[in-house]
């Protein structure tokens, strides 16, 4: 990190696994984060993994290289694994590869003034604990979901070394953190459950680029690309990992089978896309697409292909998990129909926008009738379409977001040097 710039803002050290060009999962909120920051004056220093979120890393790319990037991020990538991502074996060796690697890169990018640690993994916190230790600077940790909690619920950590491990990890995280920042209500009451203090907790809702995203009236460029036209599409966008459950979409899939009008399409790539795929194939499935996901500029015209958005969730993950998704469909006004179990922020941020509806998590007929249902719905499907849209407009603004974790680092830095904070000068 540079200590020769002079600005009114803080250093900033960012350790978090995704940042663009990776498309999906949190590397877009991480990158628009930290470039916003920089955009009101910070000093921002990424240290990620390079990119390879369902690709490999392409020699010779730019954005796949460390240096500043366009907005004026410092962006500092380690080496990642980027074959057969999918097996949990190689996603836990890329985890503790960059766990390890991310604390040189860090060492190696100067003092900073403070260290945001994003997980998932919740790994990323070993580093940045070491590194706020070393350098004597506070640390915020930010939880996109909880771990080992959601390891468990998936079914894909059991009780043993490695859960007790992780608890441990946990716990010690939370101490070292002199704010730990969640997404959605059900994790702060998951952590003060565990002993957490509660004016520890911040709840910072994700956001979603208004801007960026807008609703269209066609999709037509994308409905003729994968002969989609004439069809009532069931869009599922995002990252296909083993949290989204979408074997349920599968199995309501092969229950829609006699509506030849009906079509689910899934967006994307993720650890759990080649399971999917295999498991599409098995059931020889006519009503199912898999297509790549799309460059950000042809998001919007993505997603107004969609006369119905699908997001789901696996059982036990309501609490623990909010998928940013739901916010992009909002905000490009389409309708929802959200599988998710019914302690879900996701259920009551639908419910409250009156934007979709709900089905319980891993129930293929409901979500089939849920589906059946909105096809037959009209014109009431564009009404719900606007209310999302409206919705997210009034709680999800990205600005508004960008400025409540600069209040969280503002109020730690004062805490450490209140003299400064008092005489109003800029911590360095």
């Amino acid at each position: 990190m540079r200590t020769n710039l002079e600005r009114s803002g803080v250093r900033l050290l960012i350790l978090h696994m995704r940042y663009a060009p990776d498309p999906t999962g949190t590397g877009p909120l991480v990158t628009q984060l930290a470039r916003d920051l920089v955009g009101l004056g910070d000093e921002v220093c990424v240290v990620t993994s390079a990119p390879h979120y369902g690709r490999p890393l392409a020699a010779g790319r730019q954005a796949d290289r460390s240096g500043q990037d366009e907005a004026g991020v410092e962006v500092i990538r380690t080496a990642a694994i980027t074959r057969a991502a999918g097996h949990r074996l190689v996603r836990a060796l890329d985890y503790a590869l960059y766990t390890i690697l991310s604390f040189f890169a860090g060492l190696g990018a100067g003092r900073p003034d403070a260290i945001l640690a994003i997980a998932p993994p919740i790994l990323v916190a070993l580093p940045a604990v070491l590194l706020a230790r070393l350098w004597r600077v506070p640390l915020v940790f930010g939880a996109q979901d909880i771990w080992p909690d959601g390891l468990v619920h998936m079914g894909q950590l059991r009780p043993g070394l490695a859960y007790r491990l992780l608890r441990r990890l946990e716990r010690w995280v939370y101490r070292a953190s002199e704010r730990i920042v969640v997404v959605a209500p059900g994790m702060k009451a998951n952590l003060l459950a565990k002993g957490v203090q509660g004016d520890k907790v911040e709840t910072i809702p994700n956001w979603v680029d208004l801007q960026a995203i807008t609703p269209q009236t066609s999709g037509d460029d994308f409905r003729r690309r994968h002969d989609l036209q004439g069809r009532f599409v069931v869009l599922f966008a995002g990252n296909l990992g083993y949290a989204a459950g979408l074997e349920v979409a599968l199995a309501a899939a092969g229950e829609l089978q006699d509506d030849a009008r009906l079509v689910l399409v899934i967006v994307g790539e993720g650890s759990a896309k080649p399971q999917l795929m295999g498991l599409a194939q098995r059931q020889r499935l006519p009503n199912m697409r898999f297509v790549p996901t799309v460059p950000p500029q042809e998001v919007s015209g993505m997603l107004a292909s969609a006369d119905l958005a699908l997001v789901t969730l696996r059982p036990g993950l309501g609490s623990l998990s909010v998928p940013s998704k739901a916010l992009a469909y909002m905000a490009s006004g389409r309708p929802i129909v959200a599988a998710v179990p019914a302690d879900s922020e996701i259920k009551t941020i639908i419910e409250r926008a009156e934007c979709g509806q709900w089905v319980p998590s891993g129930k293929p007929a409901a979500l089939a009738s849920a589906v059946r249902a909105l096809a037959a719905a009209g014109e009431e499907l564009g009404r719900m379409g606007l209310r999302g849209r409206a919705y997210a407009e009034a709680n999800f603004a990205r600005p508004a977001a960008v400025a409540a974790y600069r209040r969280v680092l503002a109020e730690v830095l004062a805490a450490r040097h209140p003299d400064n904070a008092e005489s109003g000068e800029s911590v360095r």
